[in-house]
């Protein structure tokens, strides 16, 4: 009891020791907070990366293999009401894959410049013009096009109406609704009908050209994906519709490289593979090779990285973090040679 009572409080060295003790606790303890936010940066650049590649892949999936689908009739056999110096229009049925090598500093999709050195792919078809909700009809005579009520086809569009004979493409100039059955009929006009639609130069079809519920009524599309400026300080990949207005489809795509695959003997299956060519030689494509470079959105935490491409070249991003990984994928054309 004496020695409690002259206890008066801690000395120097005892209160020194136990300032060093708790900075050393202190310090472990944020070591292990930092380490803990390092990691979760880091899976979360990685989550954004795969899940960003894995969208892109699916879609450029999808888009490669409808290139070139014009129904069932021969390219040769498709004609074109339309009277226009567009040139996707003009080759409906034709040109289902074209690209661009190595974009330059001066090339641009309509108002968006290309991101230097990467590639522009080029992708034509067409898609069911009813989307799913209608269909076409046999009509009351050869030169008859009728649809069902809810197929959203409306005045002004382009259809290709295409069966396994023949094909024919022109500006819908109005729409004829039937009183009973609510069905629609569709007229293909000569002539200027509205400022800004496409005119037909001509009404008929050709005595040999008849549509009948074996037939599809389809929408014409060209869609251009390329590279471009996204956010401030980003990239992202883009399309533009035919002539129409820019979409941003995949944020963090910092490059694009692309290789077609060619049958150059007719057998069926890629005998050459080669970057974007002359139109004559991209009509033999039958397989598309896409290479993508995806970042995070953010500050990953990673070191700087160098990413080869498939051809032995090289991909060196700024050092500013970002988490980087390389997408690749072959795709076979399946409205081109054996399956």
């Amino acid at each position: 009891m004496i020695y409690l009572s002259l206890q008066r409080g801690l000395s120097l060295i005892e209160l020194m020791i136990g300032i060093l003790l708790s900075s050393l606790l202190l310090l472990g303890v944020l070591q292990i907070f930092q380490s803990n936010s390092d990691t979760l940066k880091m899976q979360n650049g990685f989550a954004r990366v795969q899940e960003s590649g894995r969208f892109a892949v699916d879609m450029f999936g999808r888009e490669v293999r409808q290139a070139g689908f014009w129904g069932c009739a021969e390219k040769d056999d498709i004609g074109k009401l339309l009277k226009t110096d567009d040139e996707f229009l003009k080759n409906i049925g034709s040109n289902g894959i074209l690209g661009v090598e190595s974009a330059s500093s001066t090339k641009k999709v309509g108002e968006k410049e290309v991101a230097l050195g990467t590639d522009v792919l080029i992708l034509s078809g067409a898609e069911d013009a009813c989307g799913g909700k209608g269909k076409m009809l046999n009509g009351v005579s050869d030169s008859d096009v009728i649809v069902t009520e809810n197929c959203p086809i409306e005045a002004g569009d382009i259809v290709l109406v295409s069966n396994c004979l023949s094909g024919s493409a022109f500006t819908v100039t109005g729409i004829t609704v039937d009183g009973t059955s609510k069905n629609k009929k569709l007229k293909y006009e000569k002539g200027q009908i509205a400022e800004g639609w496409i005119e037909n130069e001509s009404d008929t079809f050709g005595l040999d050209k008849k549509y009948g519920a074996d037939s599809k009524i389809l929408t014409p599309y060209q869609r251009t994906f390329f590279i471009s400026e996204g956010a401030p300080g980003s990239k992202s990949l883009f399309v533009q519709e035919h002539e129409g207005k820019l979409q941003e489809l995949v944020p963090g795509v910092e490059d694009m490289q692309v290789t077609y695959g060619l049958d150059t003997t007719d057998s069926g299956i890629v005998d050459k593979w080669q970057t974007a060519g002359a139109d004559d030689a991209m009509a033999k494509v039958v397989a598309v090779k896409i290479e993508l470079v995806i970042s995070s959105d953010s500050d990953s935490g990673a070191n700087s990285q160098t990413i080869t491409r498939l051809d032995g070249t090289s991909y060196e991003p700024d050092a500013d973090g970002k988490l980087r990984k390389l997408y690749v994928a072959t795709i076979k054309v399946r409205n081109r040679g054996s399956m």
